[in-house]
């Protein structure tokens, strides 16, 4: 089964990375629908400071599916030119 995740890419140098594990969702639709409900984004952002204690300047938050996100930490996902 597809697990869609919520992936947040931080606004630092590094381009630093936090993939929640939780919730996790079967389709793209179910969790672009999430992220956009400004309910949800109080427990978000409470998440990701309990992670990193101290507010992270965020530059994007997308839906990724579980293994595509594993293809492109292991490297798989990357092209060559």
């Amino acid at each position: 089964m597809t697990k869609w995740l919520i992936v947040v890419l931080f606004n630092t140098m590094a381009g630093d990375v936090y993939i929640f594990t939780e919730p996790t969702f079967s389709t793209r639709d179910t969790c672009m629908s999430y992220i956009m409900n400004r309910e949800k984004i109080p427990g978000l952002v409470q998440k990701l400071t309990e992670e990193y204690k101290t507010p992270m300047p965020i530059l994007a938050v997308n839906c990724l599916e579980e293994q595509q996100i594993k293809d492109i930490l292991s490297g798989i996902g990357k092209t060559s030119a």
